[in-house]
C-alpha cells in the first residue's frame, strides 16, 4: 500500500520525548521521510498471540489532533507497509505479491512477532499459499531475511521463544535469532511497549546505529534494572498482594533480573504499570520468560 508519511511525523513530534528525539533528530526525520529513504515494512505473525500487534495498535497520543492519535493513523498510513495480515486490506496471492515485489526490491524492515514451530517440517505455523505452494513462516522468515536491512523482532516470541517455546514445547519453537544467521534486533516484552517498536524503527529510518546488549535489545530501552529504579525499592516489604506502596520481591517479583524502563515510560499512555498496579514485574522482556514459578 502506497501511503503518506506526514502522520508519521507529526506523530513523532507529539511523542518526541516518549521516542528520544531531539528538535535536531526530527529534522533529520522529517528529510528522510520527505525522501526516498523511508522503509518498506514487511510484518509477518507467528507462534504466537498477536499481542504486539495489538499493543502497538493500540497506541494512542492523546497530545496529536483528531484523527491522527492512532497508530493505523501514524505508522501503517505512514511508511509503506506492505505486508501485515491484521490491518492490510489485500489478501490471497494479491497480498503475498506485494510483500514478494518489496522483496525484489530490497532495503525493507523484516518486522517478525512470534517464534518459529520446527516440528512437522514447519507445517504448525504457514504464513501463506502462493502459486499452488505452502510457505511456512520458518521459510518465509529465512527467505525475507536475505534481503532485508533489518530484522526487528517484535515481542519476546520472535525474541526468544517465549510462551510457544516453554515447557513441553511440542512444536519444537524457537526465537528468531536462532533460526538465522544475520544479526537481529530483539524488542521483547509481552506485549512489547509500542514506544519501543516505533523507537526501534525511528532509529532505522534514521540511520543510526542501535547499540545492542547481549541478548540483541536495545541498550536505550532496555539498560535499565527494574528494581533498581522502582519507587518502591526501599519501602517495607509486602506479604500479600494488595498492599499498596509496598515492594512485592518476596512474592515472586521479577524485578532484580529484569532489564527495561517500564519504571519510567509506563504503560497506556504513561498512566500505570504492572508494579503501580501491585501486580509483580514478570520479567517478560527476557530470555528466560516464562520460565519458573512466578509466586516464588
Amino acid at each position: 500500500m502506497e501511503i503518506t508519511r506526514r502522520a508519521f511525523l507529526k506523530h513523532c513530534v507529539a511523542c518526541s520525548a516518549a521516542l528520544g528525539l531531539t528538535p535536531s533528530g526530527l529534522k533529520s526525520l522529517e528529510a528522510a521521510l520527505a525522501g526516498d529513504g523511508a522503509p518498506t515494512v514487511i510484518w509477518l505473525h507467528g507462534s504466537g498471540c498477536q499481542g504486539d500487534s495489538i499493543s502497538f495498535l493500540n497506541r494512542i497520543d492523546t497530545t496529536a489532533p483528531p484523527g491522527q492519535r492512532t497508530v493505523d493513523d501514524i505508522l501503517v498510513n505512514s511508511v509503506n507497509l506492505a505486508y501485515h495480515t491484521v490491518v492490510m486490506s489485500s489478501l490471497g496471492e494479491t497480498a503475498v505479491t506485494m510483500a514478494k515485489q518489496a522483496q525484489r526490491n530490497g532495503g525493507y524492515i523484516l518486522a517478525v512477532e512470534g517464534g518459529i514451530p520446527r516440528a512437522f517440517g514447519g507445517l504448525a505455523c504457514q504464513v501463506w499459499s502462493y502459486d499452488g505452494h505452502t510457505v511456512t513462516y520458518e521459510q518465509a522468515v529465512t527467505e525475507l531475511a536475505a534481503d532485508a536491512a533489518a530484522v526487528v523482532c517484535v515481542g519476546t516470541c520472535a525474541a526468544y521463544g517465549g510462551i510457544p517455546a516453554s515447557g513441553n514445547n511440542p512444536t519444537d519453537a524457537i526465537g528468531i535469532r536462532d533460526a538465522l544467521s544475520r544479526s537481529v534486533i530483539n524488542v521483547p516484552g509481552c506485549p512489547a511497549h509500542p514506544d519501543w517498536v516505533a523507537w526501534t524503527i525511528v532509529q532505522l529510518i534514521l540511520g543510526n546505529t542501535i547499540q545492542l546488549d547481549i541478548h540483541g535489545r536495545p541498550t536505550a530501552l532496555y539498560g535499565s534494572n527494574i528494581h533498581d529504579n522502582c519507587p518502591r525499592v526501599d519501602n517495607d516489604k509486602a506479604t500479600t498482594f494488595g498492599q499498596d506502596g509496598r515492594c512485592l520481591q518476596d512474592l515472586g517479583c521479577r524485578g532484580p533480573t529484569t532489564y527495561a524502563d517500564c519504571w519510567n515510560r509506563r504503560w497506556n499512555n504513561g498512566n500505570n504499570w504492572c508494579v503501580d498496579c501491585n501486580g509483580m514485574c514478570l520479567g517478560c522482556v527476557e530470555p528466560t520468560f516464562p520460565g519458573g514459578d512466578f509466586y516464588s
